[in-house]
């Protein structure tokens, strides 16, 4: 392990421990010799603090292994996990069960993945051997359908109470965290993490072109195909308890490939302890900072990030008129 994931690694053990233990008095006294809930405060650590640090944890990590896996595909610091269609594909789906069905997490969460994975795949068979201009129009038109769905839902909404719910999940937030949540998407997040392990290799090779990975023993197709379905998954497994969270899959694995500068399957790591500190960061301001605190942790994520997205085209632009 390198300084940089030590240093990470030691700043998300700091955080958790100040979101687990702030105003809540000796840690100590939380649990009996027992290890049996004692008072208020032991549950408001285990049913309310800790499920929704590992919320924040598990949502950074996988929109920031997504977002690391989307730009070692395409060579392209501005991809996002959402870029083929996944991430609007899942919020479509949640919202049209939200909106249509009193339906458990269990629905919530199968049709969020469903739609990641349909959405993925239409894109996918719509630029099947086309290039990856193709993909790339092919997932912003998806994009673009599934926006326009989306706002149908809104428009139709029957009650002011079900479009102001609406809204604010869409503008994500960890308060549904809930521990039997989040082991129910586990399975999902390890079938996501599986398929883009198991390619890692093919995105090292992508930095010297597709032609030469193809020569080096990697089949391009099945791989870029296994790859992209291990985001839809992670993707489809947080968006369904979150709501819509932009930018951390952007932003994540860049800050590892800036400070890190090496090939794109060694920023896993790194990029994912990036993501789940910045939204633990991102959360914890929204919590105990009173600037902060009326505002849902997906436009305090795209406040952050716009800018930092203009910078980022600003220097690709200014790399290009130097070379």
């Amino acid at each position: 392990m390198n300084k940089l994931n030590m240093l990470l690694g030691i700043l998300l053990t700091l955080l958790i421990t100040l979101a687990a233990t702030h105003r809540l008095g000796d840690f100590s006294a939380l649990l009996n010799p027992d290890g049996v809930l004692t008072d208020m405060r032991s549950l408001v650590l285990w049913e309310i603090r800790l499920p929704r640090i590992l919320l924040a944890l598990l949502t950074g990590a996988c929109l920031a292994l997504a977002g690391n896996a989307m730009q070692g595909i395409f060579q392209n610091p501005l991809a996002s996990p959402g870029l083929l269609g996944s991430a609007n594909g899942a919020t479509t789906a949640s919202v049209f069960i939200l909106y249509y069905f009193s339906a458990p997490f269990t629905i919530l969460l199968c049709g969020g993945v469903l739609g990641a994975l349909l959405s993925f795949l239409l894109v996918y068979l719509m630029a099947k051997n086309r290039g990856s201009t193709m993909m790339i129009l092919s997932g912003v038109a998806i994009n673009m359908l599934l926006g326009s769905l989306i706002a149908l839902l809104l428009s139709n909404a029957e009650s002011p109470w079900a479009l102001a719910e609406l809204y604010r999940w869409l503008q994500g937030s960890l308060v549904w965290a809930k521990t039997d949540t989040l082991l129910m998407c586990l399975p999902i997040v390890l079938a996501g993490l599986f398929c883009l392990y198991s390619q890692r290799r093919y995105l090292d090779l992508l930095t010297f072109g597709e032609e030469t990975a193809a020569t080096m023993g990697v089949d391009p197709k099945r791989s870029f195909f296994i790859t992209t379905l291990g985001v839809a998954l992670l993707v489809g497994a947080t968006i369904p308890q979150t709501g819509t969270i932009g930018f951390i899959g952007l932003i994540a694995p860049h800050l590892a490939r800036m400070m890190l500068k090496k090939r794109p399957s060694q920023l896993y790591l790194t990029g994912a302890l990036f993501g789940a500190l910045l939204l633990l960061i991102a959360d914890l301001c929204i919590l105990y900072i009173p600037l902060f605190s009326h505002i849902y942790i997906g436009t305090l994520t795209a406040i952050i990030g716009a800018p930092f997205l203009i910078w980022i085209l600003l220097v690709q632009q200014w790399r290009f008129s130097n070379d």
